[in-house]
């Protein structure tokens, strides 16, 4: 969503983006760093949104802790200290490691108070930012913050750059609200749906699938509904409101009940798919238990192993791969169900209706019943 939020203000701007590197926090700080274009169809995505668009490798070479790179000082803005109220860091950037393996010393200058949306919590309005973009808007607010100084090696105070339009935290950027990312109007929508898997990525998932449903090659890969179930994190919020994970996450006779929907539909819209039989049903999940996966795979469902028995993934392709690779493989699917408030399940819950026309569904959970309709 970042990303896609840096695309949105260099449309706004009339900028070209430049495109860090995906910074490995989800993932453990010790791996490397992934191109923005390892991941996602550059040209592609230029030629569809008539921009050029580039990666910070574009802009500046031998980035990385260990190669020596000299640093360059850089004023941008920071959209995140306005939101930091609280604590030793309130009213300062939001830091992370990514400037250091950019090569790049920043002085932060935090927006104006006109950026934060009313009822945004953490959220600031694109088009108020977009603002700073211009001279007047530059000049407004400079005007009414200071530098600060920077937290790189020369500790210098620098005003945020005219031409180089940067900031510190992008994620939480609305348009009208915040949070409307699922909404038809969102612009970054128009943006994130042209934004296709790389050419690797697509490969290495459709080898992926061809063992999986033990076809020789990717045109017999039959058509298929991808599962996407989150719970990880999510029994963090279980156990905010005190509910058993069993209560808590939904069932799998839930998720069936809710795959069946998406059967059905498909076989009243679309006849003769698959010759008139169910189609395969492929679960991707961030689940650890192996007794959840065993039921899974009772229900003749099917999923890759990323685990060392298995595909091996991350040793093969890196920490990064079993994510990416389970995105790609959700996008692919001729119908999707998906995870309620979960990021991940939207995103892929859009590409399948865009990407390939198909009728999908979110199961609901918190609480027994919760999906119950």
């Amino acid at each position: 969503m970042t990303y896609v939020n840096i695309v949105l203000l260099a449309q706004l701007t009339r900028r070209i983006p430049i495109i860090p590197p995906f910074a490995p926090s989800h993932v453990g700080y010790n791996e490397s760093h992934l191109r923005f274009s390892d991941v996602f169809d550059v040209p592609r995505m230029t030629e569809a949104l008539h921009m050029p668009i580039l990666d910070w490798q574009d802009v500046k070479t031998n980035i990385g802790l260990d190669t020596g790179v000299a640093f360059d000082k850089v004023g941008c803005w920071s959209s995140w200290a306005p939101m930091e109220n609280e604590g030793p860091r309130a009213g300062m950037a939001r830091g992370n490691g990514l400037e250091r393996r950019l090569g790049l010393d920043i002085s932060y200058t935090r927006v104006p108070e006109s950026c934060k949306m009313p009822e945004g919590q953490l959220h600031v309005s694109s088009w108020q930012l977009a603002t700073l973009g211009f001279r007047s808007g530059w000049l407004h607010g400079t005007q009414e913050n200071q530098p600060m100084v920077s937290e790189g090696p020369s500790t210098h105070r620098m005003v945020p750059d005219e031409q180089l339009l940067c900031f510190d935290f992008l994620y939480f950027m609305g348009t009208v609200k915040p949070f409307e990312w699922d909404e038809e109007y969102h612009p970054g929508w128009q943006i994130a749906t042209k934004m296709h898997f790389a050419p690797r990525m697509v490969e290495i998932a459709n080898n992926f699938l061809t063992r999986v449903f033990d076809v020789q090659r990717e045109e017999f890969i039959p058509p298929f509904i991808s599962v996407h179930v989150r719970h990880g994190d999510f029994g963090d919020t279980c156990g905010w409101a005190n509910i058993s994970i069993s209560d808590c996450y939904a069932p799998l006779s839930v998720i069936a009940r809710r795959v069946q929907e998406v059967q059905d539909e498909l076989a009243s819209t679309r006849l003769g798919i698959n010759g008139g039989q169910p189609l395969k049903v492929l679960m991707t999940s961030d689940e650890r238990d192996s007794a959840w996966w065993n039921d899974v795979q009772n229900l003749g469902w099917h999923f890759v192993d990323h685990g060392p028995r298995g595909e091996d993934t991350a040793a093969k392709f890196g920490k990064w791969y079993p994510p990416l690779l389970d995105s790609v493989i959700q996008s692919m699917g001729t119908g999707f169900v998906g995870t309620d408030r979960s990021t991940m399940s939207m995103v892929a819950r859009r590409r399948v209706q865009d990407w390939q026309g198909g009728p999908v569904r979110d199961v609901r959970w918190g609480y027994p019943g919760a999906d119950d309709h």
